[in-house]
């Protein structure tokens, strides 16, 4: 069974991903990210291998112990709004990443901008390279 350390979890549902049983779900809304583990009598532990912040532990199945569950607000792209990603996780990746790496040749605060945003930002910067290149080879 597993016990789970609230004050660890970041959001990230590693744990979910890996669960060969499909005993952790997760649900997520437009403005929170529910994470649940149910009763596991397994033992193979792939969801504490896998936890990056070491949230999870392996306990002796007992059936009067409640199934955890963890909930998360999720945080607000800085550019389209869109929730996209828990606190706690993106505390993580600013922790461990170094600060020259968290800001793109733009001075542009990626960590804080949604995939999607990211994407379009790098997909519009790309095409004005290509663009500008193709201008000087035509002159």
């Amino acid at each position: 069974m597993i016990k789970v350390d609230k004050s660890l979890c970041l959001g990230c549902m590693s744990c979910s991903n890996v669960c060969p049983s499909q005993n952790i779900t997760r649900s997520e809304s437009s403005e929170k990210r529910i994470i649940h583990w149910k009763r596991c009598k397994e033992e193979c532990d792939l969801c504490v291998e896998f936890c990056p912040a070491r949230a999870l532990t392996l306990v002796p199945f007992d059936e009067n112990v409640p199934e955890p569950d963890v909930s998360f607000d999720l945080v607000a792209c800085r550019i389209c709004g869109s929730r996209y990603a828990t606190e706690p996780m993106l505390r993580r990746i600013e922790f461990v990443l170094p600060l020259n790496l968290q800001k793109d040749s733009t001075n542009l605060e990626w960590i804080r901008i949604c995939p999607n945003c990211r994407r379009d930002i790098e997909a519009e910067n790309v095409t004005k390279q290509i663009v500008m290149e193709r201008g000087k080879k035509s002159r």
